[in-house]
């Protein structure tokens, strides 16, 4: 139980001042800290029956509960996880706002609790009418992401078949990380603020020499004549990764489709690029850099988990499935293949990074740009996207 000092904090929190909320942030670290979990639970109880009398949640109200579920998600033991799944982790009366909490709260725990104990507690048994569906299924995949063994565990297997059944969209995914997936595992002695998402989208991987095209490529590619055969389905496919760039916040994507009867040549593919009639370059000529798989997937999957400019990242683990689908746009493959057919598209596909050009991209923190020669070498594709705040 919270003291009544702490009842009137939690009564008086809609109006309280910023010092105020901080106090009692501070409080709730001290208290995860000490393992006073009932307390944590108690106050968490409190703010969402607070929130309710008053019609709907304040400002405060979200802040403080979110820290509060941070906290719990961030102290590996066990109990902080009992405690954090016997607190609410939404006070959205919107089921799509609920439903991204949960998803950001799952990729949370993933990072900060072992996976034992996620899955004794969050997949043991009666946990099917204890803990959110939703929230166990990206959990689930989220532990993907940090390379944890699921298919060793019972449990998750067995949950994970579950899903399959259901039709859930997240049961497309491998239980494990695909060869284009290896970088995202950390490496032995890394850092503590390891992370295997790209600091900045713009300009991160250009350590590879600029590609020219010569006269000589010019005169080989000389009969070679794309043509543009964007659609609007395919060109949302590729932008899966990036579309909440667009829905939630000022973003621009550009995907554009071209194929010619000719194929290019891999060493060629300059001098065709150049030709390219692309939106974001407008007629300038974009910088080329050769690319690989990896660092592809770690683009798009980066832009996919973070937060746009004016809304929330899609997670890990919707994360991964839009980072999929958009590579699954770019290579040629069908929407709907299986992941595994897909990476061996990647795995024959060419890739590039054009350097956003300053007409069309914000040049901010939100850019990036890849182009792709499929593997049959008739058919190009480029994505680029852009948001500013």
């Amino acid at each position: 139980m919270i003291n009544k000092d702490q009842a009137r904090s939690v009564a008086a929190l809609s109006a309280a001042e910023y010092a105020d909320v901080a106090a009692l942030r501070h409080e709730i670290g001290l208290r995860v800290s000490a393992g006073d979990f009932d307390w944590v639970v108690g106050l968490g109880a409190d703010i969402a029956g607070q929130a309710t009398a008053e019609g709907g949640p304040s400002a405060n109200h979200l802040a403080v509960l979110g820290h509060l579920l941070r906290s719990l998600a961030g102290c590996a033991a066990p109990e902080s996880l009992r405690a954090l799944l016997r607190t609410p982790l939404s006070l959205s009366p919107d089921g799509r706002q609920r439903q991204r909490e949960e998803r950001a709260l799952a990729a949370l725990v993933a990072h900060g609790q072992g996976a034992e104990d996620i899955e004794r507690v969050v997949y043991g048994e009666q946990a099917d009418t204890v803990h959110p569906r939703e929230f166990r299924a990206c959990l689930l995949h989220e532990l993907v992401l940090t390379g944890t063994p699921v298919e060793d565990s019972p449990a998750l297997l067995a949950f994970a078949h579950k899903l399959a059944v259901e039709g859930h969209p997240l049961a497309v995914l491998p239980l494990h990380l695909l060869p284009q997936e290896q970088g995202l595992i950390r490496p032995d002695g890394a850092a503590p603020d390891w992370t295997w998402a790209v600091s900045s989208l713009a300009g991160t991987f250009h350590s590879a020499a600029e590609l020219h095209d010569t006269p000589l490529m010019r005169e080989r590619t000389a009969g070679i004549d794309m043509t543009e055969i964007s659609v609007p389905a395919t060109a949302e496919v590729m932008g899966a990764a990036v579309r909440h760039w667009r829905t939630d916040s000022n973003g621009l994507i550009a995907a554009q489709d071209f194929w010619s009867p000719d194929p290019v040549p891999p060493q060629d593919f300059p001098a065709v690029f150049e030709r390219l009639p692309l939106t974001p370059w407008e007629g300038e000529r974009a910088r080329l850099h050769p690319s690989t798989a990896e660092e592809v997937f770690r683009i798009l999957l980066t832009a996919a988990t973070r937060e746009s400019a004016y809304g929330p990242g899609q997670h890990g683990a919707y994360g991964r499935l839009a980072t999929w689908r958009s590579l699954a746009g770019l290579t040629g493959a069908p929407a709907d293949a299986p992941v595994e057919r897909i990476a061996e598209s990647v795995r024959q596909t060419h890739w590039f990074r054009p350097d956003p050009g300053p007409t069309w991209f914000y040049d901010i923190a939100w850019d990036l740009a890849v182009a792709a020669l499929r593997p049959d070498g008739q058919g190009i594709a480029v994505l680029a996207a852009t948001d500013t705040d």
